[in-house]
């Protein structure tokens, strides 16, 4: 009679997929049902952010807008990093741009890269083709670190150097 034995075999455990990752892009068609699940709300989302961006003097002379103040600079007295991003995106949306740099030195790019990602994501929504990519633990954390590196600079460009602008 043959004898079961329960015995545990270690095996070398495989990298973890987020370690093994590599820096790759490549386009996809998605389904239908795909699309509208991931690419649609962000469209709308970046769509509603753009249109905002032209709306709000319109809405805020017909008091149908909010002003909500930033906590951080309630508080403190010292804008944050985010601080005159809307008034920047507004002042870009109306061609305003010595006034859009005065409010933030990122919002003008940031509006016309906002643009950019609703166009591609409305041609990704109508077209079926979307661009994947993935990257590797490496270049995660450069962008992640340029990102926060470029806004704390112009946070210091805007307290050191432009103190009427806020």
């Amino acid at each position: 009679m043959a004898q079961v034995i329960d015995a545990e075999v270690a095996l070398p455990l495989p990298p973890s997929t987020r370690d093994a990752v590599k820096t790759r892009i490549w386009v996809e068609r998605s389904t239908l049902d795909s699309r509208l699940k991931k690419e649609a709300p962000l469209f709308v989302l970046t769509a509603a952010v753009v249109a905002l961006s032209f709306l709000l003097p319109t809405l805020q002379a017909h008091h149908a807008w909010i002003n909500v103040p930033c906590i951080f600079h309630s508080l403190t007295g010292v804008p944050c990093l985010a601080c005159g991003l809307t008034r920047s995106y507004v002042f870009t949306a109306h061609g305003n741009f010595a006034s859009a740099f005065n409010m933030h030195l990122l919002g003008p790019l940031m509006f016309f890269a906002t643009c950019g990602v609703a166009a591609y994501l409305a041609t990704s929504v109508v077209s079926g083709y979307r661009i994947r990519y993935t990257l590797s633990k490496h270049w995660r954390r450069m962008a992640f670190w340029s990102v926060l590196g470029l806004f704390l600079v112009c946070w210091g460009i805007k307290l050191v150097f432009m103190k009427g602008s806020w």
